[in-house]
């Protein structure tokens, strides 16, 4: 609680009234029509001495408690100004390649993968030995750059309220198979990725040495592939990188998503069982009384509510072994199976509400690739829909989810786009029409069935494929229209000889034997019209090329 008669209460809070007189003389504070007369009285009662200072003693708790939340946001805006978000993804990136730069590049010479790379250094007892003592070094000082930065970060994509920002989540990081901005970048402005080495603190600061050197060596791997589209020269990057602050804070910030989960887990229980729980403890208590696994299964009437990953086929009983064997021995001492089925619910819950808050506070729209997170992701959103919560843009989710799905179908080059692709989408302006593209039709299907997921992935299908074939037909006819020329064939002219036909181009007159033959056999403009001619159809060309769907068109083609 403040002291209000400290010396640094006083003098703080005289800096914060500066403040706030300066914005209000500016114009920048603006006050609820229902809020001004009791703000006039209490501006009035304020009191200044015979050199021009305020009593303090004559401001009251209105005027502190915005003139506190004023200096807050002149600080932030202060820090927003001096590290712009491309300084803090630069200065990143020089960390990380401080310790990468040369396994990538050995690894794009060689043509092999993050995990592979990770594999052969964390099976190599020599590598371990030279590596492992690295780490901690390593991952302090990039902590400790976070600690200064990393909330400045934030603040950007917060702020960024015009933008539409992709915010990742599910995983550790995204797939080292793939790029997935090339998906997601065709739709979001910015896409904000967490930073691995943060996420991964537990495993990097408690697990042995092999596991370490692995994630270690991937996770740099992996960030770097990255850089030139968050190194980029814009206003807000294609990629941002921020780390998960809770993480770093010393009194466990993410207590509030476990909390969330567990809420979350009492209704997922009460679908799961068909029974109403009024409290965790009453779950407990029920789920306690389970000693046995199958005991646990004949009471669970919603078997399709049972998920500890979807690649694992097996029987309830097997895949809820093959789960307690990725707990530590010492955390199952005491529990019982329905103990253990209550923390798995628990902890798949709080990650989806993690991403959704996170989402709210970057201003944007969940991302998720993992299909076991997304499962959970939408029971999730199942239960928030009875209890009217929204955290999200349903439409940005769906678009996102659906080129996600589209990756993996016959459109495979979605998730393959190069960088190089993006950045000139961002450079033409293009993104904002391809957005318009890509939603076309997607929200009346959201209304008539806001869970259908399939029904937009399809829908996004067809919008894309049909924009790709009218940009295909207007390529034809630039084609028709450049070999005809006032109903005969260009290439006829070509017996004009390649003098002439460049000095037509250049508009340099030029007479001969070719020119004068063509100009007696064919009904045709004289040769002095085609410079215009010619000149219209390149700048046609040259806009339908750079248009946003040829634009789209390119990068589709280069992955054919």
């Amino acid at each position: 609680m403040a002291d209000y008669n400290s010396e640094e209460y006083e003098y703080n809070l005289k800096i914060r009234l500066e403040i706030l007189k300066k914005k209000i003389n500016d114009g920048k504070i603006k006050i609820a029509p229902h809020l001004i007369d009791d703000f006039k009285s209490s501006i009035e009662n304020i009191q200044y001495s015979e050199d021009g200072g305020v009593i303090l003693d004559t401001v009251d708790g209105r005027i502190r408690s915005m003139a506190l939340a004023v200096s807050h946001l002149d600080e932030r805006n202060k820090l927003k100004n001096k590290y712009s978000l491309s300084d803090i993804q630069n200065h990143y990136f020089q960390i990380i390649e401080s310790a990468f730069k040369g396994i990538f590049n050995k690894m794009l010479e060689e043509n092999i993968n993050a995990h592979q790379v990770a594999s052969l250094y964390s099976s190599n007892s020599k590598l371990i030995k030279n590596v492992a003592p690295q780490i901690n070094t390593f991952i302090n000082n990039l902590y400790e750059f976070w600690k200064n930065v990393g909330d400045i970060g934030c603040w950007h994509l917060e702020d960024s309220i015009d933008n539409l920002n992709g915010i990742y989540g599910g995983d550790l990081f995204p797939s080292y198979s793939e790029n997935i901005a090339s998906k997601c970048g065709i739709y979001t402005d910015t896409l904000a990725l967490p930073d691995p080495f943060v996420r991964s603190k537990y495993v990097l600061e408690n697990s042995d040495d092999a596991t370490r050197v692995y994630y270690f060596i991937k996770h740099g791997l992996n960030v770097l592939k990255y850089k030139d589209l968050a190194c980029i020269d814009l206003a807000y990057p294609i990629v941002v990188i921020l780390p998960d602050m809770q993480i770093l804070e010393e009194d466990d910030g993410r207590n509030i998503f476990r909390i969330l989960g567990r809420n979350d887990a009492i209704i997922h229980a009460q679908n799961m069982f068909e029974t109403n729980f009024s409290s965790e403890e009453d779950l407990i208590d029920f789920l306690s009384d389970f000693k046995t696994i199958e005991d646990l299964e004949d009471k669970i009437i919603n078997k399709d509510r049972i998920l500890f990953d979807t690649e694992w086929n097996g029987t309830f009983r097997d895949n809820f072994n093959r789960y307690k064997k990725t707990i530590p021995e010492n955390i199952l001492i005491g529990t019982t199976p329905g103990n253990i089925l209550h923390s798995q619910i628990v902890s798949r819950m709080a990650i989806s509400n993690e991403l959704l808050l996170k989402s709210k506070q970057l201003s944007g729209v969940p991302i998720i690739e993992a299909p076991t997170s997304w499962k959970y992701f939408n029971w999730k959103l199942e239960y928030d829909s009875l209890r009217a919560e929204n955290h999200y843009s349903v439409e940005g989710l769906h678009i996102l989810k659906g080129l996600d799905d589209l990756s993996h179908t016959d459109m495979p080059w979605i998730g393959d786009i190069p960088p190089e692709s993006l950045i000139e989408l961002r450079k033409q302006g293009a993104l904002h029409e391809i957005r318009d593209m890509l939603g076309d039709s997607v929200q009346n299907l959201i209304e008539t069935n806001p869970e259908n997921f399939n029904a937009t992935r399809d829908q996004l299908h067809k919008n894309i494929d049909n924009s790709l074939s009218v940009h295909r037909k207007k390529l034809e006819e630039l084609r028709q229209k450049k070999w005809k020329f006032a109903g005969h064939d260009i290439g006829s002219w070509i017996v004009m000889g390649g003098i002439e036909v460049a000095a037509a181009l250049t508009g340099t007159p030029s007479w001969g034997l070719g020119l004068f033959a063509a100009n007696q056999v064919l009904d045709a403009p004289k040769l002095k019209e085609i410079p215009s001619i010619y000149k219209e159809i390149s700048a046609e060309s040259a806009a339908i090329k750079k248009s946003p769907v040829g634009l789209l068109f390119k990068a589709s083609n280069k992955n054919l």
